[in-house]
């Protein structure tokens, strides 16, 4: 398969033909200028990328003819879950999603904690900016975000290998690579501005979550989500 330059989204490609969305028909036919007989390739942001050539470059409804499929059962070689209490300015969260999504990850959870800015996110929009993101990294995996959830339902529900909380509270942290390996199956806690409450890292605690320390200076919400993906991304390389 040749190097992918451009990528669309295409959530079901069961069929030979399908049909790009009006964005994505308006984006390659009036944007991108291509034309009938051009090759396009799309993924379904489960794994699949698939090249296909354009039969009608209709700007309000594209369609495409698959040629050939190419199935990636898994983003890579470890999972990771990031968990984070929203920001009050939903830019900054919007911000994070995207550049999360572009160094790579599986799942976001909105974590509703005591200290909570923000107990509603527009996980409509959230989705959209991680569509983008997956197309503009040329990855053919898109990350589940999931209704915002109470941290306490979270710890009860949730497993992984590698459990790390991330906060201000702690004596002795470990660093990410310490609590985090290759290959891990990885869940990752972000508390709000104010921090987690001595009752909810004591709730983590007895669920086998980890202290980890991102660093000594004190970084907002989403800078230390974004430090933590990063870790665990680099951690991740070193065994490639």
């Amino acid at each position: 398969m040749h190097p992918v330059m451009q990528l669309f989204y295409i959530p079901d490609l069961d069929d030979d033909i399908v049909q790009l969305s009006p964005d994505e028909s308006r984006h390659c036919v009036r944007s991108l200028r291509m034309s009938a007989g051009d090759t396009l390739y799309i993924t379904d942001g489960k794994g699949t990328l698939a090249t296909s050539s354009i039969l009608s470059p209709d700007p309000k409804g594209c369609s495409v003819q698959i040629s050939n499929r190419d199935l990636q059962p898994h983003r890579a070689d470890y999972h990771l879950h990031l968990a984070i209490a929203p920001t009050k300015n939903a830019d900054r969260i919007e911000w994070l999603v995207e550049k999360a999504v572009e160094i790579g990850i599986d799942e976001i959870t909105p974590l509703i904690t005591h200290n909570s800015e923000r107990t509603h996110i527009n996980r409509s929009r959230l989705e959209k900016i991680a569509v983008s993101a997956m197309k503009q990294s040329l990855q053919r995996h898109l990350p589940i975000i999931h209704d915002e959830t109470p941290i306490e339902s979270f710890l009860r529900d949730t497993s992984a290998t590698a459990k790390i909380i991330c906060h201000g509270h702690y004596e002795h942290p470990l660093l990410m690579s310490q609590a985090c390996r290759p290959s891990d199956d990885t869940v990752v806690l972000i508390g709000p501005e104010g921090d987690f409450t001595d009752h909810e890292i004591e709730l983590a605690d007895h669920a086998g979550y980890r202290p980890v320390s991102l660093g000594h200076n004190r970084l907002r919400t989403e800078t230390a989500a974004l430090t933590a993906v990063c870790a665990v991304a680099l951690i991740n390389q070193q065994q490639q």
